[in-house]
């Protein structure tokens, strides 16, 4: 199952919208960097519409697509923890 979701995780699609979104965004502008997780769910639902519409791929779709926010969250978190030991 790990091994599931880290290949899913490093899928080009999802790796630019995992790992380098929220990056982007938080050198735009570290306000709006939580954004980024929204913006991510939203195109997964479209781009795997039907992987969730279907009923046995749906439970799948739905802990990859947690685990990618975790992901996301913790990746953010990361950032200003680095930001502000630099500021210091």
């Amino acid at each position: 199952m790990l091994a599931v979701i880290i290949q899913y995780l490093l899928s080009p699609i999802v790796f630019l919208l995992t790992f380098i979104l929220p990056v982007v965004f938080y050198f735009i502008n570290r306000r709006y960097v939580w954004f980024s997780i929204l913006l991510t769910v939203i195109v997964e639902l479209i781009i795997n519409w039907g992987n969730f519409c279907y009923y046995e791929s749906r439970g799948l779709m739905i802990l990859v697509t947690f685990v990618q926010i975790a992901v996301m969250a913790i990746l953010i978190l990361i950032l200003k923890v680095v930001h502000a030991k630099i500021k210091k």
